[in-house]
C-alpha cells in the first residue's frame, strides 16, 4: 500500500517518498496547448493548488532534468513530455502567511516574501548576487529582474502560489486598506506592474498564478492585463480535485483490505463531492484535502475519521462571516443565507470581474461564494446563459448552519445553549422523542418574535431546527430530502459520529398568527401526516429500521400540534 500525502505539497518529496500521486500532469501539455503564457487559476482552498504549483516547478526547472525520469517516467507527462521540459529557471512566490493585523504588517509582509523567493531562486542557481531586503516590492522585483538578464542564459518562468491570500485577508476586516494597496499608487499594484515590465522586456516568459477569488487580479486590472483568467475552462475542470474515479483508485491503491471503498463511496460522495467549476463540465469533483483526511486516518487506524469534517478546512472556510460582512451585511444577504440553509437554488450569472468601488452587487456575492467554495454549480441555462448555485456538499452546509446559528443569537441577544441542544438530540437518538428539539425551537422563535431580521414561516422553522441538529455529528440531517412525488422537510440519517437507535424523518407547517383558527391547525396537521405517509415509501427509508416519524405545526413561536405518526 502507497502512503498517504496528506498535508504534502512538494512534488518532489511525494515522488521520492513512496506517496501515492493522483495523476494530474496531462493538464501541463493542456495549458502549453493553450498558447498563452501567463494564467491565472482560481479554486477554493485546500484543492491541491500548492502542489500543482510544485508540480509545475519540477517540471520546467532545468535544475531537475537529471531527474525528469525519476520524478515523471511513471506519469502520463514523461511519456510524451513537451519541448519545454526542464527548459527555465522558476521562480516561486507565496504569498500566505502573511500578518495582515495592521497596514504596516501586510505591506512588509508581502515585501519579505517576495524577498524570500527572490532569494532562494539565487541561492539554488549560485548566481553571486543579493538584493536588498528593505526594497519595496515593485523596487525588489525591479532590482532582480535586471540583475538577473545579463546572468541567465535561459529565461524565467514565475510561478505565484496564493496571490490573494492575504488580500482576502484585508478585504474581511480592513476594505479601505485593500483597495489603497490595489489602487493605482498601491504597493500590490506597482508590483504586478512591475511584472508586466519584465515580461516585456523578455526575461519573464511564462506566468502562471494561483489563488482562491478574481477580486485582487480584477482591482489591479489596468496594470497588469496581461493574463488569461482560465479558472472555468472546461478542459481544466478537474485539474485539481479529484473525479469519483481517481478517489476509488485512490482507495484501492492505499486502504484495499482496510476498507470497501463500494460501501462507504455514497458518504464520501454527500460530504466531500459535489464541486462543479465549468457549466459545461461532466464530472464533479471532490475536495482532494478532505479525501485525503479520511483516507489517511483509514490507513491509520483500520477505520473511517470519528469526526468526518477535517478541522483544518474548518479552520480555512470558517471565515464565512467574513464574506457575509463585507460592505455590511444586508437583508440581501440575508435572503440569500436563507436559501442557502432552505436548500434552494441560486440563480445568477458568475462575474468574472469586481468593482469595489461600487457596493458589491447580490450577483457579485454570489460569485464570490462560489470562488471561495461555498457554492458550486449546479446546473446549467443555456439560453439565460445563467448558472444555478447550490451548496457542494455535507461539509460546506454544515459551515452554514454554524453561521446561521451565530446570526440567530445576534438578532436575538440569546445565547443558544449547546450542553441543551445535544441532550435534545440525544433524545431523538436513544428515546425517539422529539419534545426537547421542539422545546428549544420554540425558545429560540419566541427570542427572535419581535425581530425584523426574521421573516416567520415554515422555512425559519425548519432552519433553526436544522442549525441545531447540525450541533453533533450523530445525525446527517437532509433539508428537502427528494422522494418521488416531493421533498421531506427534514430526515436524520446516520451521521459520522455515534450510532443513534432511532432515525427520524419530520414534517413542518406553519400557520400565522392573524390566521390561525383550530381548524386550519387540525388541517395543516393532517396535511403533514398524509405527506409522511406518502414519502416514507422511498428506497432509502423503508430500509431503515427504528424510523420514527412526527407531523409538526407551529405558529409564530408555538408549536400547536405534534404527532408522531405510525
Amino acid at each position: 500500500m502507497k502512503r498517504i500525502p496528506y498535508g504534502t505539497s512538494n512534488f518532489k518529496s511525494l515522488v521520492e517518498g513512496g506517496y501515492v500521486y493522483v495523476d494530474k500532469t496531462e493538464h501541463i501539455r493542456k495549458l502549453e496547448d493553450l498558447n498563452e503564457r501567463f494564467i491565472v487559476f482560481l479554486r477554493p482552498r485546500r484543492f491541491g493548488k500548492s502542489l500543482f504549483i510544485s508540480l509545475l516547478e519540477h517540471y520546467y526547472d532545468i535544475r531537475h532534468a537529471e531527474s525528469f525520469q525519476t520524478l515523471f517516467g511513471n506519469f502520463n507527462i514523461g511519456t510524451n513530455p513537451t519541448p519545454l521540459h526542464n527548459d527555465y529557471y522558476v521562480l516561486t512566490l507565496s504569498f500566505s502567511g502573511i500578518n495582515t493585523d495592521t497596514p504596516e504588517n501586510a505591506r512588509n509582509g508581502f515585501s519579505h516574501n517576495i524577498f524570500c523567493g527572490i532569494d532562494n531562486f539565487l541561492m539554488k542557481y549560485s548566481l553571486g548576487t543579493k538584493i536588498e531586503p528593505n526594497l519595496e516590492a515593485s523596487e525588489m522585483i525591479n532590482s532582480f529582474l535586471t540583475k538577473t538578464s545579463n546572468l541567465l542564459d535561459k529565461k524565467i518562468y514565475l510561478l505565484i502560489d496564493e496571490y490573494d491570500h492575504f488580500a482576502n485577508e484585508l478585504l474581511g476586516f480592513n476594505p479601505d486598506f485593500f483597495k489603497d494597496s490595489v489602487s493605482k499608487n498601491g504597493f500590490v499594484r506597482k508590483f504586478y506592474e512591475m511584472l508586466k515590465e519584465g515580461t516585456r522586456t523578455g526575461i519573464l516568459d511564462r506566468i502562471f498564478i494561483t489563488g482562491v477569488s478574481p477580486i485582487t487580479l480584477d482591482s489591479m486590472t489596468s496594470g497588469f492585463n496581461i493574463t488569461k483568467n482560465r479558472t472555468r475552462y472546461l478542459a481544466f475542470n478537474e485539474m485539481m480535485g479529484f473525479t469519483e474515479e481517481e478517489v476509488i483508485k485512490l482507495a484501492q491503491e492505499t486502504v484495499a483490505g482496510k476498507l470497501d471503498i463500494s460501501e462507504k463511496i455514497h458518504k464520501l460522495r454527500a460530504y466531500y463531492n459535489g464541486y462543479l467549476f465549468c457549466p459545461k463540465a461532466e464530472n464533479r469533483v471532490y475536495n482532494s484535502d478532505m479525501i485525503l483526511y479520511y483516507l489517511n486516518d483509514v490507513q491509520a487506524t483500520g477505520e473511517e475519521p470519528d469526526d468526518l469534517v477535517d478541522r483544518n478546512v474548518v479552520s480555512d472556510y470558517g471565515k464565512i462571516g467574513r464574506l457575509f460582512d463585507i460592505g455590511g451585511f444586508s437583508s440581501e444577504r440575508m435572503t440569500v443565507l436563507d436559501q442557502i440553509i432552505e436548500g434552494k437554488e441560486h440563480q445568477t450569472q458568475i462575474s468574472d470581474q469586481f468593482n469595489l468601488e461600487l457596493k458589491m452587487s447580490l450577483n457579485e456575492f454570489k460569485s464570490l461564494l462560489f470562488y471561495m467554495g461555498f457554492l458550486t454549480i449546479k446546473r446549467y441555462d443555456e439560453i439565460s446563459n445563467e448558472v444555478f448555485l447550490d451548496a457542494p456538499n455535507y461539509v460546506m452546509k454544515e459551515l452554514y448552519f454554524n453561521y446561521f446559528r451565530s446570526k440567530i443569537e445576534e438578532a436575538s441577544s440569546f445565547r443558544i445553549n449547546s450542553d441543551k441542544i445535544s441532550c435534545a438530540i440525544r433524545e431523538i437518538a436513544i428515546e425517539g422523542s422529539i419534545h426537547k428539539l421542539v422545546q428549544i425551537t420554540e425558545e429560540t422563535l419566541h427570542r427572535l418574535s419581535d425581530r425584523d431580521f426574521i421573516k416567520f414561516n415554515e422555512k425559519v422553522v425548519q432552519a433553526i431546527m436544522l442549525t441545531f441538529l447540525f450541533e453533533t455529528r450523530i445525525y446527517y440531517a437532509k433539508s428537502e430530502y427528494p422522494v418521488e412525488d416531493g421533498y421531506i422537510d427534514i430526515v436524520l440519517l446516520k451521521g459520522s459520529a455515534g450510532k443513534p437507535k432511532f432515525f427520524a424523518m419530520i414534517e413542518l407547517k406553519y400557520i400565522s398568527k392573524g390566521d390561525y383558527t383550530d381548524t386550519l391547525r387540525d388541517k395543516k396537521l393532517e396535511e403533514a401526516k398524509n405527506q409522511i405517509l406518502k414519502n416514507q415509501k422511498s428506497e432509502e427509508l423503508t430500509a431503515m429500521t427504528n424510523l420514527r416519524k412526527w407531523a409538526v405545526v407551529f405558529c409564530v413561536d408555538k408549536c400547536v400540534a405534534l404527532e408522531e405518526v405510525k
